[in-house]
């Protein structure tokens, strides 16, 4: 692969600007802030899994939780179906320290993996610069993130960071937000996400059912209301962000 930089013509730089600062006295329910959504691609033989997504093209891997994510240590949750070449391809991907399947489900599995040293990492300067990563999937033989901002600014300072690296970035859309809208802040968390997936994986929603809330909160090591609670508020949360519900 050749290493360089590219940008889509002129969509950063002429896309409306909106407010750069949120006030705290100003913003009301009624007045929430404005804010930009942008889809960017970044590419780079040192970020993280670079080789295994061009070598396994017809999985897609996304990175739980990116924006807090550790400097090591990642989720990865993969769809697709080739896990063996996916898997075989880990083994040999230099940007990767070890891979340890986390969770396995007929369609899909999540892996934690360790990286290597050396592995090139951007997501942080953007979280630095004030912009929050909504969620990292894999794309083309790169990565894709939806991210959340403020003003067009942080994102031509996330440009330039990247382009200092010899990463590859293109803005692939940006728009502005539309602030009624909740489905950008809906978002599971990694314990949510693993209840949901071991739930599913023991059939919890089979019909009839597989396991019970008991069983199931003895296999995660925690109580049966805990168990309760977590997948009501991660369905929940499901529901709200797949059909956008407004419950006012």
């Amino acid at each position: 692969m050749v290493r360089g930089a590219s940008n889509s013509d002129g969509s950063l730089d002429d896309a409306h600007d909106s407010t750069g600062t949120a006030s705290f006295s100003d913003s009301t329910p009624s007045d929430p802030p404005k804010t930009l959504l942008a889809e960017i691609f970044v590419e780079h033989d040192d970020l993280l899994l670079a080789d295994t997504i061009k070598t396994v093209p017809g999985v897609t891997a996304q990175v739980e939780d990116a924006g807090t994510a550790s400097d090591t240590t990642f989720f990865v949750s993969v769809v697709g179906g080739e896990f063996g070449a996916f898997e075989r391809a880990l083994d040999e991907d230099p940007t990767v320290a070890e891979a340890t399947t986390f969770t396995v489900a007929a369609d899909k599995r999540v892996y934690r993996i360790r990286a290597a040293s050396g592995v090139t990492r951007c997501l942080p300067k953007a979280t630095e610069l004030g912009i929050r990563i909504l969620d990292v999937k894999s794309s083309d033989g790169g990565w894709v993130a939806r991210v959340q901002m403020l003003s067009r600014e942080p994102l031509i300072e996330f440009r330039e960071a990247c382009l200092e690296k010899d990463i590859t970035f293109r803005v692939r859309q940006l728009y502005d937000a539309d602030p009624t809208d909740e489905s950008a802040d809906v978002h599971l968390t990694g314990r949510q996400r693993n209840t949901l997936l071991t739930a599913y994986e023991y059939g919890y929603y089979d019909v009839p059912r597989g396991i019970s809330q008991g069983e199931l909160a003895e296999k995660l090591d925690i109580s049966t209301s805990a168990i309760s609670q977590q997948l009501r508020r991660a369905t929940g949360q499901l529901i709200a962000s797949t059909f956008a519900v407004d419950r006012d």
